[in-house]
C-alpha cells in the first residue's frame, strides 16, 4: 500500500451520486429534495481533527460519499463537524452531535422517530453515552472501525468508555465494520468489546474486511473494501 493521502483529498472508495446537501450550521443535509419526512442517518467523524486542517470532515469525500450513497437510496442523511479535538474535548463534541441530530429531527424532511448513528475511528467513544442512556429516536447504532478504549495518549472521560458501557437489556441492532490490518493501539479493545457484545442482548451484526486498514474506504481502493461498504449501508438502512 502506498502512503494514504491526507484524508481532506482522499477519495471515496464508492463512486458519488450526485446528490446536492444544504448546508445548516455545523451538519450538512442530505437530499435537500427529499419530500415527506424519511429516516435519518447520522455520520459522526473520528479524531481528535485539528481545527486548521484545510478542511473539516463533512468536506472530506468520504462522508460526502455516504451521505449521498444513503440520500440515493431513499433516505436522508447529515454529516456533522464536531469539536472533537482532544481527549478531553468527549462532551463538547457529543454534546456537538446531539445539537446536530436535534435539528435535524426538526426538519420536515426528516421522520424524527427513526434515527440511525454511525460513528468512525476516534468517534467511537461517543457510543457509550448512547448505550448507557439510549434515546427514544435511536433505531441503530453502526461503527466503523471504532476506538472502543482510551489509546494512545488520551484518557477518555468518565462517561465515554464503550468498553464499559455493553447493555444489559436493550438489544438495540449495531453494525460493526471490523478492519483487519487494524491497528494494533485499538484491535485488542475492539477484539474485547465485541465479545462482551456478543454476550450482551445486543443485536451484533460484524462486518469483516480482513484486508482493509483503518480508514480503508479511503485508503484501501480494492472490491473488499467497496462491498464491505455497500454492505454496511445496506444492514444500517434496514434497521430503520
Amino acid at each position: 500500500m502506498t502512503d494514504p493521502q491526507p484524508p481532506w483529498v482522499a477519495p471515496f472508495v464508492l463512486d458519488t451520486p450526485d446528490v446536492p446537501r444544504e448546508r445548516h450550521g455545523t451538519w450538512d443535509f442530505y437530499d435537500p429534495r427529499a419530500d415527506g419526512p424519511r429516516p435519518l442517518v447520522m455520520f459522526v467523524h473520528g479524531g481528535p481533527v485539528n481545527p486548521t486542517w484545510p478542511a473539516t470532515p463533512r468536506d472530506w469525500h468520504v462522508f460526502r460519499g455516504y451521505g449521498a450513497q444513503v440520500a440515493s437510496r431513499g433516505f436522508v442523511a447529515a454529516t456533522v463537524d464536531h469539536r472533537l479535538y482532544g481527549g478531553e474535548a468527549y462532551p463538547q463534541a457529543y454534546d456537538d452531535v446531539l445539537d446536530a441530530i436535534e435539528a435535524a429531527r426538526d426538519d420536515d424532511r426528516v421522520d424524527a422517530s427513526r434515527v440511525a448513528v454511525w460513528v468512525f475511528s476516534g468517534g467511537g467513544p461517543m457510543l457509550a453515552p448512547l448505550l448507557r442512556d439510549r434515546p427514544k429516536w435511536l433505531r441503530v447504532l453502526a461503527a466503523s472501525y471504532p476506538a472502543v478504549d482510551s489509546f494512545l495518549d488520551i484518557e477518555l472521560p468518565e462517561g465515554f468508555r464503550p468498553l464499559d458501557a455493553v447493555p444489559t437489556s436493550d438489544p438495540i441492532p449495531m453494525v460493526f465494520t471490523r478492519a483487519g490490518l487494524e491497528r494494533d493501539f485499538l484491535a485488542p479493545a475492539q477484539a474485547t468489546y465485541l465479545e462482551r457484545l456478543a454476550d450482551s442482548p445486543v443485536e451484533l451484526e460484524v462486518i469483516d474486511v480482513p484486508h482493509g486498514n483503518h480508514s480503508f474506504e479511503h485508503i484501501d481502493y480494492t472490491d473488499e473494501s467497496r462491498d464491505a461498504v455497500e454492505l454496511a449501508i445496506t444492514k444500517v438502512l434496514g434497521h430503520l
